[in-house]
């Protein structure tokens, strides 16, 4: 297994998983069906792992170090509704597109709150949505019994990671 050492090796890692995906979901590969999915699932499992490493190890910096936290608090990698009804939960699930973001309900969100949605996330209610330059997670859960949903951009979160000081990922 290829050893993480820095924040920047993890975003760069998860943008290359992140090209793969969006290779083989909009079939930009010269491959069978068997091989698309098999793509798709190996690099759906490695973007977890990079995600969960990444939420954990900037998360516990930014608690640490004052300076890592006023460096990160303004950068949206995403944005976030609160309150979300049942029903609008499952309408933005089944029917996302990007300009979803555009709408006054939703406000920016920044590295730490990406951060904990992705440490947050129910895992039975998500989707996502990607074309050949955009690559969004669409996360929900709930925080003091409101349901919230979050949309995270990869490309965005890799970018805004890679702007930080790199520091070694601490297992």
């Amino acid at each position: 297994m290829w050893q993480r050492e820095t924040f920047h090796d993890c975003a760069n890692e998860l943008e290359c998983v992140s090209r793969s995906f969006r290779d083989a979901y909009t079939n930009n590969l010269d491959t069978d069906q068997q091989n698309k999915n098999k793509i798709l699932m190996e690099s759906s499992t490695k973007g977890i792992e990079i995600l969960r490493i990444l939420s954990l190890a900037i998360r516990s910096e930014q608690d640490y170090d004052e300076a890592f936290r006023n460096n990160t608090s303004s950068m949206s990698v995403g944005f976030l509704k609160n309150s979300v009804t049942d029903n609008d939960l499952n309408n933005i699930l089944d029917n996302y597109q990007p300009s979803y973001c555009k709408r006054d309900d939703f406000k920016p969100l920044n590295l730490r709150e990406a951060l904990n949605k992705i440490a947050h996330v129910n895992p039975y209610k998500t989707s996502f949505f990607a074309d050949n330059s955009v690559h969004d997670l669409i996360l929900t859960g709930n925080k003091n019994h409101q349901n919230w949903i979050a949309v995270i951009s990869i490309v965005n979160l890799c970018n805004v990671i890679k702007s930080l000081p790199d520091r070694t990922v601490k297992s």
